[in-house]
């Protein structure tokens, strides 16, 4: 007779395991997750990255044939790049270039020379970077080690995180051979949920040499996002005076829906230095090389990580240095939600300049009236020159971007320094398809009078910053001309000299 065998009771087993093991509850349940859901980047504080991922690494022995794109990196679903270093044999890596794509994009979020991409500007020999964004190791030990190349490149380590819902894509290219190793650390996120919006960007760009008369453009953008760092370079090729004295950088932000401005002090303070630069490197600010062959002659690299303090914007960014005939190499990190847009404004698409009138220090002058002047800039085209009393004054042509003008190039009182206490008439056009009532809103630091078809229509006072004034007018069909005379002075928004134009 042959005993039949049954599977014992689901409440059996529990009863048999809580025997076993004593203090064991019937139904027990998971332990909650320890984690939270997300956490700050410690580079980019303001990007919160999801905890729920796999650690990984991938590794790559590179060998890079001329003209032949090698893909170094290729993962799909969500996830983010956490660490990406690099090494190679060869010293000269300036025809080697680094493409990165997420998410399929159309056009590459990075694409540019692998040295710039890495901090290493306008060809200058290997130094040691040391920021919360970039960390370059040059191989500066002796060996008579046959194994180690004798013109070994540095370690290139990038620490800004590159999220990525659907895919990324990495690849270098290069115009002769190259041999390397690629090591690139990142999370394979468990699910997209939590994953930012937020995608990064990388622009990069260069002057040889740049032009005083116009700004040095370091990062220009629309869309919603925030700044997280840049590096630049400096080659001091005009001599005479010091690189620092240039009046700083510019950034006019959200100038679609909020017009906004940050307004630098001068070079060396923009970073945080005192009295010129010394080669000092902290987290977010420092300066990793630096050739100081006297004091109108030097050489610099310099960068600046927005980890306490980014710089969001939800339209648009204009990130601009003031110039000089020196040579100029730029790269801005950003993070933006891909394929946003400013929308779109009614402003002028260009404006003519003219200018400086030595009544821009005192309200009393600069309000004076001046009919005749009025008159002779509301009519035609503007010359290339314009007489008013016996002077004889230069006209100029501006374009416009986002709605900014921007005049701090055009007059210098010394190198690469906007020209205080004068004033200057600016004028644009913009065309109404019907005779109707608007409002032109108009930014500015200091003072402005501002005249439409020729009439007066405002007389404004933001002598302490920059302020923003929606001024209610009567737009005519078809073309309307806009005047505006405005100065510039030192107050907290200092040496700015922009000014933001559209109609509402």
């Amino acid at each position: 007779m042959r005993l039949s065998q049954q599977k014992p009771a689901p409440l059996a087993v529990a009863a048999l395991l809580a025997l076993l093991l004593p203090g064991a509850p019937l139904h027990a349940k998971p332990a909650p997750d320890p984690f939270p859901t997300t956490f700050a980047d410690p580079a980019v504080p303001l990007l919160q990255l999801p905890t729920n991922f796999r650690a990984r690494r991938t590794s790559a022995n590179l060998t890079l044939q001329p003209g032949k794109p090698v893909e170094i990196f290729n993962a799909t679903g969500a996830g983010c790049l956490r660490h990406l270093w690099f090494v190679f044999g060869e010293k000269n890596l300036d025809d080697l270039s680094i493409e990165i794509t997420v998410d399929g994009a159309a056009e590459p979020q990075v694409k540019m020379p692998f040295r710039s991409f890495f901090g290493a500007l306008l060809g200058f020999p290997d130094y040691h970077l040391d920021s919360a964004g970039l960390a370059n190791f040059p191989n500066f030990t002796v060996t008579n080690d046959p194994q180690i190349p004798k013109q070994a490149s540095p370690g290139w380590n990038l620490y800004l995180p590159i999220p990525f819902s659907k895919g990324c894509r990495i690849q270098l290219l290069a115009g002769s051979p190259k041999n390397g190793a690629g090591m690139l650390d990142w999370q394979q996120y468990r699910e997209e949920g939590s994953l930012t919006p937020f995608r990064f960007y990388a622009q990069r760009n260069i002057a040889l040499p740049g032009l005083a008369t116009e700004p040095f453009p370091i990062a220009e953008t629309e869309g919603t996002g925030f700044l997280a760092g840049y590096i630049m370079g400096w080659r001091q090729q005009d001599h005479a005076d010091m690189v620092f004295h240039n009046s700083g950088t510019r950034l006019l932000i959200d100038g679609q829906t909020d017009p906004h401005v940050i307004c630098g002090h001068n070079v060396e303070d923009d970073f945080g230095f005192s009295w010129g630069f010394n080669q000092y490197q902290t987290r977010w600010a420092g300066c990793p090389y630096r050739d100081n062959r006297g004091r109108t002659d030097q050489d610099g690299v310099y960068y600046r990580f927005f980890g306490p303090d980014p710089i969001p914007f939800r339209s648009s960014l204009l990130f601009t240095s003031a110039a000089r005939p020196d040579d100029y190499e730029a790269v801005s990190y950003f993070y933006k939600v891909p394929d946003s847009q400013a929308p779109p404004i009614l402003t002028p698409p260009s404006w003519q300049v003219v200018g400086p009138f030595p009544d821009g220090h005192d309200l009393a002058a600069f309000q004076k009236p001046a009919d005749d002047l009025v008159r002779q800039l509301s009519l035609g085209e503007w010359p290339g020159n314009i007489a008013s009393g016996e002077q004889e004054y230069t006209t100029h042509h501006l374009a416009a971007k986002f709605g900014w003008v921007r005049l701090e190039g055009v007059y210098q009182t010394r190198t690469a320094y906007p020209r205080l206490d004068a004033s200057v008439y600016i004028r644009g056009t913009v065309n109404s398809p019907s005779k109707r009532p608007a409002a032109l809103r108009l930014g500015l630091d200091n003072w402005a009078i501002v005249y439409l078809n020729g009439q007066q229509v405002a007389t404004l006072d933001h002598a302490e910053e920059f302020q923003t004034a929606k001024i209610p007018v009567n737009l005519n069909q078809g073309d309307n001309q806009i005047l505006i005379k405005t100065n510039n002075q030192m107050n907290r928004d200092r040496h700015l000299w922009a000014i933001h134009c559209a109609i509402e």
